[in-house]
């Protein structure tokens, strides 16, 4: 039934009938019947099999030009071909006939079916929903398919199977039981209820089974939701999006770019686009407003009050300028030396966080125009008093791009 069931699998991978391989053309002894290649060369089962021909000779026929047996003296296909020798033999069976795949005869799949043993399918073609394919050199040596010739060397084609682990994928200090087929790697030994599998288990792994949800080690947080933090997660940590953040040997936090943008923000970029986050990113009456000035900015993502759950508002700088003692509500802030506090005029407008209307940034949202201390004049773009910070490009005033930086400083500048 073994034998059988080889000589099917061979015959898949190979796509045509090898048959006519015992064909080929007939020996100087001609006379005698025989062929170059013994009628069992397709065979898997045979003794005369040419994939354990190459395999007893380390695969010089195929590799070696210079072999007396090179593979190259007769077939197209094969990676080596003797000096002198320009064409194939009349009748000889191009290799790539059966060996059909981009790499020809050096192609994976011309020697190991990964997919059929023990749990490789698990691991090359996973369910979208656990984790991205491991490549082949996750646990093995593997040489470079586009290197030709070197693809059979080392560790390589050498009869034995090694299992030798990527440390950035699975960690320095794992290993693998032969005895026991239990491998202890870092993919799966985060405590939990399977963490050393046998690699004849080929169920699914479920959540659960490599770490506890939320794991032991896991930040303490008002979050609740695994969703929060880990965007291939969902809410109660029972399952997972398709992606390649799972299983990828680092924990990773929002889209795994590393930065504040992972979480909130886009990129590299840390700003949320929530309420009026953009607008005190990119105001249009003063430079942009620092995260610091509304929040206390942690010093490392695990810092206290960092992942509590809470969005903590914290104001200081430009919020406190001239004495000021800023407040928020939840929902607006008050008090703000930025939106005009301690400035004669009381503020005409006290900002709300989900207003769009923009109301808060308007010129006599903060200050009258003029404000009740300053001359009756409204000429606001003359040299002698702003310089160029104030504009009329329209019938109000507008403050200049080159005028942002001294506007909602703290400070009443006027020109020299």
């Amino acid at each position: 039934m073994r034998r059988a069931r080889a000589v099917l699998v061979i015959a898949a991978a190979l796509g045509a009938p090898a048959a006519g391989c015992a064909q080929d053309r007939e020996g100087d002894a001609g006379a005698g019947g025989w062929t170059v290649h013994a009628p069992g060369v397709a065979d898997p089962g045979s003794p005369d099999f040419h994939g354990s021909f190459l395999r007893a000779r380390a695969f010089r026929p195929m590799l070696d030009e210079d072999d007396p047996n090179a593979c190259g003296r007769c077939h197209d296909g094969t990676l080596a071909r003797p000096r002198g020798v320009t064409a194939s033999a009349p009748g000889a069976t191009d290799c790539r006939a059966c060996h059909s795949a981009p790499q020809g005869v050096v192609a994976c799949g011309t020697c190991h079916d990964a997919a059929t043993s023990g749990a490789h399918a698990a691991h090359i073609a996973p369910s979208p929903a656990h984790a991205a394919p491991l490549a082949c050199s996750t646990c093995h040596p593997t040489p470079d398919p586009s290197s030709g010739k070197g693809v059979i060397g080392g560790a390589h084609g050498d009869g034995v199977v090694e299992v030798v682990f990527d440390p950035a994928r699975v960690a320095p200090e794992a290993s693998y039981d032969r005895a026991t087929g239990a491998c202890a790697v870092a993919c799966h030994d985060r405590g939990g209820a399977r963490a050393r599998p046998r690699w004849t288990e080929t169920g699914p792994m479920r959540c659960g089974d490599c770490h506890a949800s939320p794991p032991e080690e896991h930040a303490q947080n008002g979050w609740r939701t695994c969703s929060a933090c880990h965007r291939e997660a969902n809410a109660d940590g029972t399952a997972l999006a398709p992606g390649a953040l799972h299983a990828n040997g680092r924990v990773d936090l929002g889209d795994g770019s590393g930065g504040c943008g992972a979480c909130h923000g886009r990129g590299d970029d840390p700003w949320p686009a929530t309420g009026a986050h953009r607008s005190h990113e990119d105001p249009s009456l003063t430079t942009p407003i620092a995260c610091a000035t509304c929040h206390v900015v942690p010093s490392d993502v695990r810092a206290p009050g960092h992942l509590d759950g809470v969005a903590g508002v914290a104001l200081s700088g430009r919020a406190a300028d001239r004495g000021a003692i800023p407040r928020w509500d939840g929902a607006s802030c008050g008090e703000t030396a930025c939106h005009g506090a301690r400035l004669v005029d009381p503020p005409a407008v006290v900002p709300s966080w989900y207003d769009a209307s923009k109301r808060a940034s308007a010129c006599g949202a903060c200050h009258g125009i003029p404000p009740s201390q300053h001359t009756t004049s409204t000429s606001c773009d003359r040299s002698t008093c702003h310089g160029e910070e104030v504009s009329r490009t329209s019938l109000a005033p507008t403050i200049s791009p080159a005028g942002r930086a001294l506007h909602v400083n703290g400070a009443v500048d006027t020109a020299p």
